[in-house]
C-alpha cells in the first residue's frame, strides 16, 4: 500500500510541475508607469494643462528574449460632461526585451484622466498592469453661441 501511495503522490507532484511549465512563466513586469511633458517624463509630472503633450512611460523590465505587447488605455476618471470609465482612447505596441514604452495624448477637456499600460505576452496572456491618475487643469472650449452660428452663416 505504502508503494502504491508514493507512487500516486509522484505523479501528482510530476503533473503539477508539468502543468506550471507549460503555462510559461517570465519574471517581465512594468516596473514603473510615470507621466510628463516629453517622451521620457523627466522630470515627472502628474498636473498639466488642456492642449499640452502628455506623456505615459513605461518601463519594462525583466523581460527575457521574446515578443511582448503593451496595451495603452485612456478613460476619463472625473471630467465633466464625461462617463467615468468612458475610453478616450487606446493604442497597442508591439515590442521585444526589456525597454521603456511612451504613450502621448493631449486633451481640450480639463478633469482627471486614468491611464492603464497593460503587459501580455504574444499571444495575449496578461502578464502585468499598472495604472495611474493625471490631472488637466484649465477651461474647456466654449460652444458656438446661437448669435455667432449666425452671424457666421449670414450671406452679406
Amino acid at each position: 500500500m505504502i508503494k502504491n501511495a508514493s507512487a500516486v503522490f509522484a505523479v501528482a507532484v510530476l503533473l503539477t510541475v508539468g502543468i506550471a511549465c507549460s503555462g510559461g512563466f517570465t519574471t517581465a513586469n512594468i516596473s514603473e508607469l510615470r507621466f510628463g511633458k516629453n517622451n521620457k517624463a523627466d522630470p515627472a509630472a502628474t498636473s498639466f494643462n488642456t492642449g499640452e503633450d502628455i506623456y505615459a512611460l513605461a518601463v519594462v523590465a525583466n523581460a527575457p528574449d521574446g515578443k511582448y505587447k503593451m496595451k495603452w488605455r485612456i478613460t476619463y476618471d472625473n471630467v465633466p460632461g464625461r462617463s467615468r470609465g468612458e475610453e478616450v482612447g487606446t493604442n497597442t505596441v508591439d515590442f521585444e526585451g526589456s525597454k521603456q514604452l511612451w504613450q502621448s495624448f493631449s486633451t481640450p477637456l480639463p478633469g482627471e484622466y486614468k491611464v492603464e499600460a497593460t503587459l501580455t505576452d504574444a499571444e495575449g496572456k496578461q502578464i502585468d498592469a499598472k495604472s495611474g491618475t493625471l490631472t488637466v487643469k484649465g477651461s474647456a472650449p466654449s460652444s458656438p453661441t446661437s448669435s455667432d452660428t449666425k452671424d457666421s452663416d449670414d450671406d452679406n
